[in-house]
């Protein structure tokens, strides 16, 4: 997809960007709850990281805040060294930021293939656009996709007869037909059987080769086989980071997490 060997990415101001994503002290309240607090991360280009914690631990509110579906109550969320705060999940979107959601968000009625050919011509496309984009070339480049997360032989089958990790790996292809440099995955692996998880880590893995990748993710041998770094929240903060050995090891991450079946 045209990714630099060495993930440097270039800001408006022509200046390298280490960093393609940086959480900046964000805190997020609701009423008088603050599902997040004090958070500072740094996503390098090219990383795929994790993110886990048991259930009301802040993850999901991590990922509403960087699309945009949520604006911080306090800090900053930056991309590319630019701060996102003020623009709207579409202009997210054109920026490169993708998310694939755990509940899966597809045209049941619609073919896998038609599926990738309305995410290709854009975010708000309708059926009358897909119809007008017939003769247009987004075949090709669905199929390509299609190949990619492994659903080509698949490309005529109405997306609702489809099994449960055929569809997440369909979204995972919507999602790639935005043409993202920051993909964010919210448990890929949520009802899968063994097999079809083990799949999606190679094709997570493989996706890692051309795109940064920040993982929600219950499955910790998933995560072991796809993170480089796992960062790990509890109670709307930082809890630990690191390598997976590290995390496994941590009392605080056992006691709070890993010691609870996580």
């Amino acid at each position: 997809m045209g990714r630099t060997a060495s993930w440097d990415l270039w800001s408006g101001s022509g200046e390298v960007c280490r960093v393609l994503l940086e959480v900046d002290g964000v805190g997020k309240r609701f009423g008088g709850f603050w599902a997040l607090q004090g958070l500072d991360l740094q996503i390098r280009p090219g990383e795929i990281r994790a993110v886990i914690g048991p259930n009301g631990a802040g993850k999901s509110t991590l990922f509403n805040l960087i699309i945009g579906r949520y604006s911080p109550t306090v800090g900053d969320i930056r991309y590319q060294g630019k701060s996102l705060i003020g623009l709207s999940p579409s202009e997210r979107a054109r920026l490169g930021i993708a998310i694939k959601f755990q509940i899966t968000q597809v045209f049941e009625s619609l073919s896998v293939l038609d599926n990738v050919r309305l995410s290709l011509i854009g975010p708000a496309a309708s059926l009358r656009d897909l119809f007008r984009n017939n003769g247009l070339g987004a075949e090709d480049e669905a199929l390509r996709l299609l190949d990619v997360v492994g659903l080509r032989e698949k490309k005529h089958e109405r997306v609702g007869s489809l099994v449960h990790g055929h569809r997440q790996w369909l979204e995972i292809g919507m999602a790639l037909a935005t043409k993202p440099k920051l993909l964010l995955l919210d448990e890929p692996t949520s009802g899968m059987g063994p097999d079809e998880t083990r799949k999606t880590a190679e094709l997570v893995k493989g996706l890692g080769r051309e795109l940064t990748i920040v993982v929600i993710e219950h499955d910790m041998e998933f995560v072991r086989s796809v993170a480089e770094t796992i960062t790990v929240l509890n109670n709307g903060a930082l809890l630990a980071q690191g390598t997976y050995d590290t995390i496994k090891n941590d009392k605080r991450v056992v006691d709070a997490y890993l010691g609870k079946g996580g």
